[in-house]
């Protein structure tokens, strides 16, 4: 993993007990408003004055919005809040901008931290996927499964 996302990882793991998307909000005093959008796009950040709104897709399904909240947290954490909007489509062979990527990566980290290990040690990464609720698109965000599992 890219040494800029393992110490963002390592700062919010060490302040934020990473329980659940929704409660790491609370924790770092960001506001949360869902709102259906249209069908394609999952969420985007807005900041103002300081404060920052994470706005989700409320048609989206609960799973899939966790990502994405964590998804766009990530990009207050790394990028100041530099956002482009969540598209569920991300497509593997397409060109993905470096902060997407990154945004991804953390997004992935943080909600494998999330999840009971005794649950997911023994999935693969298509099964873990499943267990998630998020897309094939993805699966490349899934460190190695030892990395997972220790």
């Amino acid at each position: 993993m890219d040494s800029f996302i393992e110490r963002n990882y390592e700062k919010l793991k060490n302040k934020y007990a990473l329980t659940s998307p929704e409660d790491l909000l609370k924790e770092a005093d960001i506001d949360l408003l869902p709102l259906p959008l249209d069908d394609n796009t999952g969420g985007f950040t807005m900041t103002n004055n300081r404060c920052s709104t994470i706005v989700v897709n409320s048609n989206w399904d609960e799973h899939y919005i966790g990502f994405v909240i964590l998804h766009e947290f990530s990009h207050l954490v790394l990028h100041g809040g530099s956002s482009t909007p969540y598209y569920r489509r991300i497509g593997a062979g397409r060109f993905i901008p470096k902060i997407e990527n990154e945004a991804n990566a953390l997004a992935m980290k943080l909600l494998l931290d999330m999840q009971d290990s005794d649950d997911i040690k023994h999935l693969t990464k298509y099964q873990l996927l499943y267990y998630l609720g998020i897309d094939d698109d993805l699966l490349r965000y899934i460190p190695s499964l030892n990395k997972i599992n220790n």
